[in-house]
């Protein structure tokens, strides 16, 4: 992996993280992975705006409820 870090930035700034996974995938690790997003999500809340993986859905039960 190169670099990996993001800096702090003021408000209405943008940065982008791309992961990129080069061979098999156990499910294990998919789950590990998926469970490590949805921390990330948590955490930063509103700050993270859109997570992006080759175009699939978000699973229904993940999905924030309308307010």
């Amino acid at each position: 992996m190169s670099g990996g870090y993001i800096k702090p930035q003021k408000a209405g700034g943008h940065q982008i993280v791309v992961f990129t996974f080069a061979g098999q995938l156990k499910t294990a690790d998919v789950k590990k992975w998926n469970n490590a997003v949805l921390a990330l999500k948590k955490t930063f809340g509103p700050n993270v705006i859109g997570v992006t993986i080759k175009g699939d859905p978000t699973p229904a039960s993940l999905l924030r409820k309308k307010r």
